[in-house]
């Protein structure tokens, strides 16, 4: 397993503590953490200082330009808890009744 793969799978352990599901895929040393539920990809890679995390800040429906954000690895717990936000905005933009019915669950 490669650096990235092995912090893909930290960051999946420390999302799905906040109720967070996901998917990792791992090649050529770069690992993503898939949330496809709600169309969510963080990359895990190195970006020649050090390895991190990227997402995009924009739903893969939005049209135009994505904008991207990224965390270093090294501050996981900022990085679980702004991506668990980001998929938990998105989770009730796409699904309100699934979210209404949970109450605040997939918090």
């Amino acid at each position: 397993m490669s650096p990235a793969g092995r912090m893909a799978r930290v960051l999946a352990d420390h999302l799905a503590r906040r109720g967070v599901e996901s998917r990792i895929s791992e090649s050529d040393g770069v690992a993503l953490v898939g949330m496809w539920a709600v169309g969510l990809n963080v990359w895990c890679e190195w970006s020649g200082r050090e390895w991190r995390f990227r997402w995009s800040l924009d739903a893969p429906t939005e049209p135009g330009r994505w904008r991207y954000t990224s965390c270093p690895c090294s501050a996981l717990e900022t990085a679980a808890r702004r991506i668990a936000g980001l998929y938990r905005e998105r989770f009730e933009a796409m699904y309100p009744a699934a979210a209404a019915r949970q109450g605040g669950a997939a918090r």
